[in-house]
């Protein structure tokens, strides 16, 4: 493997799909997807994710030796230098596009939505750390939708007055609500996998804590949350009804429900990880073609998926999706499967399970996930 590959997977690159989809579905709804805006959009978006990534591979390097040892050692072929360069250099190539945007589009209100941007992704893990306070990290990774999304409408404005704050409050406001309220409520899946870790430097997710103590209910409610909104929005007329299709991934999100509380060992921890990840990717790709339907905005989805996908295999620091990943998936979401029975005999006690495991592992100083089964 290069160093440039390496440097590729240590950083997530496919986050890029996830920040750039919103930018675009904003501007395509207001009918200004114009090339440049394309072109400027995927390269900043790029440089914003690998940035943001990089900073917090630097920044979380002694949890990630617990909670992901594959991902270190990839860290490792790329040199934590150098991570630290390409950090760098991308947040510098984010502040020339910075530059760049409001030259082509010079206007108060996107300078101060960029600045934010900027703020965010490096205060995130680095800097001020926000993502150590367990209440504010996962509203700040509402920022993945939201704030693209914004960017996104405000570059597509040409003037500012009431109508223009109104007109945003008609449509693009409920399709904000609705990507944030779900990143909100689904966002902690990404520390299904770091319990050890995350143990070892004394922070404890309230996103597991709440799951781990309200169970199936609470999973149930966070996923449908998303489908509720959509029906209330629909009913109220302020999305149109072809809106009703996105009630379709439904059954996706049971299935995604299901997992969330049941997974326990590490390798159910991670493939529920994966398939939160590839489950918020089909819903932005449905919900893009739902509020700015068209051959652009078809052709754009469709890109980004494939990217997305080509990414996810190829230039992630995790395996992907493999046979393991669909088995494991596969084995938590069927009806017949037994349930897992803690010391109190609840059922779906998984992640006190693994929460337990994470405690022992943190307290001995053992490393590597798999020696969470041995410490149960």
């Amino acid at each position: 493997m290069s160093r440039a590959t390496a440097l590729l997977r240590a950083t997530s690159v496919r986050f890029a799909a996830l920040y750039f989809l919103p930018f675009y579905t904003a501007l395509a709804a207001a009918g200004q997807a114009r090339w440049q805006w394309v072109l400027v959009g995927a390269g900043y978006w790029f440089a914003h994710g690998l940035g943001t990534e990089a900073l917090n591979r630097l920044a979380d390097r002694t949890e990630d030796e617990v909670n992901r040892p594959e991902r270190t050692a990839i860290c490792l072929r790329v040199g934590f230098g150098n991570l630290r360069r390409a950090g760098i250099a991308a947040w510098i190539a984010v502040a020339l596009l910075d530059a760049l945007l409001l030259v082509l589009w010079p206007d108060p209100v996107l300078a101060l939505f960029l600045l934010l941007a900027g703020v965010s992704g490096v205060n995130y893990s680095y800097g001020l750390r926000l993502s150590r306070n367990r209440y504010l990290a996962p509203l700040l990774l509402t920022f993945h939708f939201g704030g693209t999304f914004v960017i996104g409408w405000v570059l597509a404005q040409r003037h500012w007055d009431a109508e223009v704050w109104r007109e945003f409050t008609g449509y693009p406001l409920p399709f904000f609500v609705v990507g944030m309220v779900t990143l909100l409520a689904l966002g902690g899946a990404k520390d299904l996998t770091d319990l050890a870790g995350d143990a070892r430097i004394g922070y404890h997710s309230a996103w597991i804590d709440l799951v781990r103590r309200f169970g199936p209910w609470l999973a149930a409610v966070m996923v449908g949350s998303t489908y509720l909104l959509v029906t209330v929005f629909v009913l109220a007329g302020r999305f149109p009804p072809r809106f009703w299709l996105w009630l379709l991934l439904i059954p996706v999100g049971a299935a995604l429900a299901r997992c969330l509380w049941r997974a326990s060992s590490a390798e159910e921890r991670l493939a529920t990880r994966e398939f939160f990840y590839q489950y918020w990717m089909l819903s932005l790709a449905v919900a893009s073609l739902l509020y700015a339907p068209g051959w652009s905005t078809a052709l754009a989805v469709g890109c980004v998926v494939a990217f997305w996908g080509a990414a996810t295999q190829r230039m992630h620091w995790s395996a992907g999706v493999r046979r393991e990943t669909v088995r494991a998936v596969v084995t938590l979401v069927r009806p017949d499967r037994r349930e897992h029975t803690g010391s109190s005999g609840r059922r779906g006690d998984g992640l006190e399970a693994g929460a337990r495991t994470a405690g022992a592992v943190a307290a001995t100083g053992r490393e590597g996930l798999d020696m969470e089964g041995r410490a149960r």
